[in-house]
C-alpha cells in the first residue's frame, strides 16, 4: 500500500511539474506576444510620423520649385533682352540690377528618421524602409550641397561686381566722379556670371527637388505597404 501511495504521490508531483512548465510557457508567450504588439505599435507611429515628414518635405519642395521658376523667368527676360544686341551698357547695368532673384537654402523635413537612427530605433523600420529613406536622404543631402556651393558662387561674383563700381551703387555718383567704360563692363561681367550661378541653384532646385519628389513618393508607398502588410 506503501509502494502504491508513492507512485501515486510521484506522478501528481509530475503532472503538478509539467503544469507548471505549461504555465510558465503561456505566461512567456503572452509576455512575448505583448511585447511584440508593443514594438509594432512604436513602429506603426514611428512610421506616420515619417510619412507626415515626406509629405511636408514635398509641399516645401513644391514652393520652392515655385518660387525658382519665377526668378529663372526673371533672369531668362533679362539675358532675352541683352541678346538683342546693340544695348547701351548704362541700361543693360539698370536692367541687370532690376532682376528678380534671391537665394534660398533647402532644409530637408526628415527629423523623425534622424531621430530614429540617433536613438538607435532604426531597427524598428524593416530593410527596405530603412533602404529608400537612407537613398532619400542621400538625394536630400546632395541637392543642400549642390545649392551651398552654388550660393557661394554667386557671393563671390557679387564681391567681385563691387570692386568695380563700389557700394553703395551711387559710390561713384557721391564722389562726383565719372565711371570708366571698362569698370562698367567688367561690373556688367560679374554681374552676368552671379546672374548664372543664381539660374544654375534654381534649375537644380527644379531637377533634383522633382527627384526627391519622386523618390519620397516611393518611400511613402513602401512604408505604407509594408504597415498594411504586417
Amino acid at each position: 500500500m506503501e509502494q502504491n501511495k508513492t507512485g501515486k504521490y510521484f506522478k501528481y508531483a509530475i503532472g503538478e511539474i509539467i503544469l507548471v512548465v505549461i504555465g510558465i510557457l503561456i505566461a512567456l508567450q503572452i509576455n512575448n506576444w505583448n511585447e511584440g504588439r508593443k514594438t509594432k505599435s512604436k513602429s506603426d507611429i514611428y512610421v506616420d510620423k515619417i510619412i507626415n515628414d515626406l509629405i511636408q518635405d514635398t509641399l516645401n519642395i513644391n514652393d520652392l520649385i515655385r518660387t525658382s521658376n519665377i526668378y529663372k523667368e526673371s533672369i531668362n527676360n533679362y539675358f532675352s533682352f541683352f541678346d538683342k544686341g546693340n544695348i547701351p551698357i548704362d541700361i543693360l547695368i539698370d536692367s541687370s540690377r532690376n532682376v528678380l532673384t534671391s537665394y534660398y537654402r533647402y532644409i530637408p523635413v526628415n527629423h523623425t528618421f534622424l531621430d530614429m537612427q540617433a536613438s538607435g530605433n532604426s531597427s524598428l523600420l524593416s530593410e527596405r524602409q530603412r533602404e529608400v529613406l537612407i537613398q532619400l536622404g542621400s538625394e536630400q543631402e546632395q541637392l543642400i550641397i549642390i545649392i551651398e556651393k552654388l550660393i557661394s558662387r554667386s557671393i563671390k561674383e557679387s564681391d567681385e561686381k563691387n570692386k568695380y563700381l563700389g557700394f553703395p551703387e551711387n559710390f561713384y555718383q557721391k564722389l562726383g566722379k565719372p565711371i570708366s567704360e571698362s569698370k562698367k563692363t567688367q561690373w556688367l561681367i560679374h554681374a552676368h556670371l552671379d546672374l548664372e550661378a543664381r539660374s544654375d541653384l534654381y534649375f537644380f532646385m527644379e531637377s533634383r527637388g522633382n527627384r526627391i519628389k519622386e523618390k519620397s513618393r516611393e518611400a511613402i508607398q513602401i512604408l505604407k505597404n509594408e504597415l498594411k502588410d504586417d
